[in-house]
């Protein structure tokens, strides 16, 4: 094989690689198309099922207020003078699923080979949206990727998924109507 094909073939590798981890994140929303969503302005947390670990619960809460704060939304306390205007809670969970790997060689009955177990952890995160004064759900998001050994890849993706399922967020009326 020559230099340029082998190297032609990494490149491709590495592509195919790269774009499948891509895939893997997955992200949804829903919402109810008859609430004008310009009314909200202001948002209170609320407790879900939150992260078991503490630091990722702070990491979840802060990608949150960030997208919100870049639409606009300010963040109040519960229990403040002014009542805000929607209602955040998020869900989190962690799905273990098990694998089994084999690799054998030889004839059918009398070769070698091994077998092994990977266990994937892949995170779940549901975000709720609720209009404060109807307690009504009006929005519902939902990201899901695999969870990695390493702390800062976990944040880059939290927030790589965060940032993707507020992209259209808040819907605009163009948006609920079909028209654009």
């Amino acid at each position: 094989m020559t230099r340029s094909l082998l190297r032609t073939l990494m490149v491709t590798a590495c592509a195919c690689a790269i774009s499948t981890a891509a895939w893997a994140q997955k992200t949804s929303a829903d919402y109810d198309k008859d609430v004008d969503f310009s009314k909200f302005r202001s948002y209170c947390w609320i407790d879900g099922d939150s992260a078991q670990n503490p630091l990722m619960h702070k990491r979840i809460v802060n990608a949150i207020d960030g997208q919100l704060a870049a639409k606009g939304w300010t963040k109040m306390e519960a229990d403040a003078d002014a009542a805000p205007n929607a209602i955040v809670v998020y869900y989190a969970a962690i799905e273990a699923e098990r694998q089994l790997k084999t690799w054998g060689s030889g004839p059918r009955w009398s070769g070698f080979g091994t077998a092994n177990i990977e266990t994937i952890l892949t995170g779940q995160l549901v975000v709720d949206v609720y209009d404060a004064s109807t307690r009504q759900l009006v929005w519902r998001g939902y990201a899901s990727d695999t969870v990695s050994d390493n702390p800062e890849k976990n944040e880059k993706r939290l927030n790589e998924a965060v940032a993707k399922l507020f992209k259209q967020f808040p819907p605009s009326r163009t948006s609920r109507t079909g028209l654009r």
